[in-house]
């Protein structure tokens, strides 16, 4: 494609996409993989697939996981050695036709490179667009940047995305520490602050009065699961005024997101016209079907991209175990909401119990304001296998007495029995002991035999 072609169609996607358009985009998608990916197409043969087998969204359920986390890894890695780029052996495009790169923090391990093509920049300044103007934000509004800025996909890709919409960004970033973003933040006196909930909660703990003075209307929070919870979000909105909102995605047409409302009913899919989301059950390897009437459906979220061109992903799936819900609205419309449950390679198992960490978070969340929210999971060995007992070490929260520690320490370990099937052993320690993080919470601690 000549690069004058690839401006022209460098145009947002369509806010609507009927049914037919989908499964045509669907049809697009497999066949650009089987042609230009011989990852893919090796894949596909092996369960005995051909592009003709898929011809619309339904068709995609009876297609296993053929992406995952390692898969990536392993394919960019090979891409390194034998093709000189690090965006892996399923690149569908020349990777001169590259013009953006964004990562994952490559805190486990080497990050994950994400490619984008003037198309695929498009399609995430819009569905980014879309999810910040159910915050309000819109042309003009001043939106203080306190993601990490450096290669993460709520860095730069986010800024560029809130520019291109028409508001003001002003990009400090969360390296450049609490106390450098609160003396921009009051000079330029935002009225939107976007950032992980783990970094909103860490500014509110180390300056209250001056996050309340700014008087902010919106936080939007990403990166990692926590916005959604009524104790937190409540304890986010009670100290600075403003309204939690939630987010995930951008890359590959993905975009979930809240509308603010209470209570919490989860992110709605805002990037239908751009992906499929869809849930399996990895123990079954089977699909898990979402009925229309509400009820929640449970499984391992698995993504298909309808418009993404540089690293299509097709069935790829990093892990995330999601509730998901659908709902017909009173226009008939049927609306898609989403819950991150947690995520298979964060999953801990004792004594043939799963549990996610994210779930002990929100639970201890709810014990307010007796605790601070911060914790951490002691586990002996190597995960997800944990050698009993599990351990778990909780803050106090700010002003409550120690003597109330066995107390709270007995309430909480009743809570996680009843409630998690897990008695763990609980520590409660001072308030800041618990070291925090601009970027996602690292909720397990993993103690080697000595």
């Amino acid at each position: 494609m000549s690069t004058t072609d690839s401006k022209d169609r460098a145009a947002a996607p369509p806010s609507h996409t009927t049914p037919e358009q989908r499964d045509q985009l669907v049809r697009e998608t497999v066949a650009i993989c089987w042609e230009r990916s011989p990852y893919y197409r090796e894949r596909l043969q092996s369960h005995g697939i051909e592009p003709g087998d898929i011809s619309c969204v339904e068709d995609l359920e009876r297609v296993p996981i053929l992406l995952g986390k390692e898969d990536e890894r392993l394919l960019q890695e090979r891409s390194r050695a034998e093709e000189g780029h690090p965006f892996g052996a399923h690149l569908c495009v020349d990777p001169a036709e590259v013009v953006a790169v964004a990562s994952t923090s490559g805190t486990t391990g080497v990050p994950t490179f994400y490619a984008f093509t003037p198309e695929d920049v498009a399609v995430n300044d819009a569905l980014w667009a879309r999810a910040l103007s159910q915050a309000g934000i819109g042309r003009g509004t001043v939106v203080l940047q306190g993601f990490g800025l450096s290669m993460f996909l709520a860095g730069y890709p986010l800024a560029r995305a809130v520019e291109r919409m028409g508001a003001q960004i002003v990009p400090v970033g969360a390296e450049a520490g609490s106390q450098r973003l609160l003396d921009v933040a009051e000079l330029v006196r935002p009225s939107a602050l976007l950032c992980t909930p783990s970094y909103a909660t860490y500014l509110i703990e180390q300056a209250p009065e001056r996050m309340s003075a700014l008087k902010l209307k919106s936080i939007v929070c990403a990166g990692e699961p926590g916005a959604g919870l009524p104790e937190l979000r409540k304890r986010l909105e009670e100290a600075t005024g403003a309204t939690v909102y939630d987010a995930l995605g951008g890359a590959h047409g993905i975009m979930n997101a809240s509308d603010g409302a209470w209570p919490y009913e989860g992110m709605t899919v805002l990037g239908d016209d751009c992906s499929v989301q869809q849930l399996w059950d990895p123990d079954t390897e089977s699909p898990v079907a979402v009925p229309e009437d509400g009820t929640p459906a449970y499984g391992v979220r698995v993504k298909t991209t309808l418009r993404w061109r540089a690293q299509p992903q097709l069935r790829s799936s990093v892990g995330d175990v999601y509730e998901m819900r659908r709902i017909r609205g009173a226009s008939g419309r049927l609306s898609t909401k989403v819950k991150v449950i947690g995520r298979t390679d964060d999953l801990l198992i004792i004594k043939g119990v799963k549990l996610y960490p994210a779930a002990a978070r929100d639970l201890v969340a709810g014990f307010a304001p007796r605790v601070s929210g911060a914790l951490r999971l002691i586990v002996n060995g190597n995960p997800p296998r944990v050698e009993p007992p599990l351990r778990m070490r909780v803050e106090r929260g700010v002003g409550q007495s120690a003597q109330d520690d066995a107390a709270l320490a007995s309430d909480i370990a009743a809570a996680m029995h009843q409630r998690l099937s897990v008695r763990p052993e609980v520590e409660i320690v001072d308030p800041g002991s618990i070291d925090r993080t601009s970027h996602k919470a690292q909720l397990i601690e993993v103690q080697k035999p000595s």
